[in-house]
């Protein structure tokens, strides 16, 4: 099993599936599901606790995606509720199980009346987590005790939007990552080829192995929730209107393709692509498969 690093410099594009974690402690049906990707992805990723929806430590689940179904596993690590030894702790743990990507995230911000709870503000935010990582690799715990006699090898990643209106700013925040120690970023859903090479050129510029986020769209109730509730993806308005009226079928299909298409288009230009499974695992999967037939083919 290649580890990430190799994958992403890779003469083919890296394949990834994100994929959320169960909501209970059953992990069997999903990774039954995930099985169909044994030999065909370079990697699953993880999300943690997105929108502040409780679901199994992605830290678990990884582990478990690696020793049965032998597929690398990459985790979202979100600074939201979690202080910095609680943060160290999970990074060597991680990497104690052989889990050697971590994105690291800020964590969205959630009211705390959204399950009753009390939120934890962040103790550190992306670029501090960069940071920790980065001493952690050298050995370093942060603590001002003796270096870490077997210090991890993490291989690092953030995030970035290629939608937003103002992109400078999003370079901005791109480079100071990329200080800190980022090696590759995983984005937010690109639809427009063009918008995407932008994007890969100057995340190139900085270093970086840039990971474009792929996202199937299952039905049009689906596209327009995503266009009303998903700021993110406010540049991308266009496309998600494009499946108004279409039936279910229409749309999967209609999105395998368009998506395909895409793929193929930035192939010799990404490090790799993660697809999404907003839509259930099953349609990402379905994509997952046709693409991976595809650079088969070309390599």
């Amino acid at each position: 099993m290649a580890s990430i690093a190799e994958s992403l410099a890779g003469s083919t594009p890296a394949l990834w599936v994100e994929v959320t974690p169960p909501r209970g402690a059953n992990p069997a049906p999903l990774l039954e599901k995930l099985r169909a990707l044994h030999s065909h992805a370079d990697a699953i990723n993880l999300t943690d606790n997105s929108l502040g929806n409780v679901k199994m430590s992605n830290l678990a689940f990884g582990s478990l995606i690696k020793s049965r179904l032998e597929i690398a596993a990459v985790i979202n690590v979100s600074c939201r509720d979690r202080n910095r030894l609680a943060l160290r702790a999970d990074l060597l743990g991680a990497s104690a199980l052989g889990i050697d990507a971590v994105v690291a995230l800020t964590g969205d911000k959630i009211p705390p009346e959204a399950d009753g709870s009390v939120v934890v503000s962040h103790d550190v935010n992306a670029f501090g987590l960069l940071a920790i990582i980065a001493a952690l690799n050298r050995g370093d715990t942060g603590d001002g005790k003796p270096l870490l006699k077997s210090p991890p090898r993490i291989y690092a990643g953030a995030v970035a939007n290629p939608n937003r209106q103002d992109l400078e700013r999003e370079f901005n925040l791109l480079e100071r990552k990329a200080a800190a120690g980022a090696k590759f970023v995983l984005t937010q859903p690109v639809f427009d080829a063009n918008r995407a090479i932008r994007f890969v050129a100057r995340a190139s510029a900085l270093g970086m192995h840039t990971v474009l986020g792929i996202l199937p769209v299952k039905r049009e109730a689906m596209a327009a929730y995503m266009k009303a509730k998903v700021k993110d993806l406010a540049g991308a308005s266009d496309h998600l209107d494009s499946f108004a009226g279409m039936s279910e079928a229409a749309v999967r299909n209609r999105s395998i393709a368009d998506n395909m298409a895409l793929m193929k288009s930035l192939a010799s230009q990404v490090a790799g692509f993660n697809i999404m499974s907003g839509g259930g695992p099953s349609l990402a999967i379905e994509l997952a498969l046709e693409f991976d037939k595809w650079r088969k083919q070309i390599a």
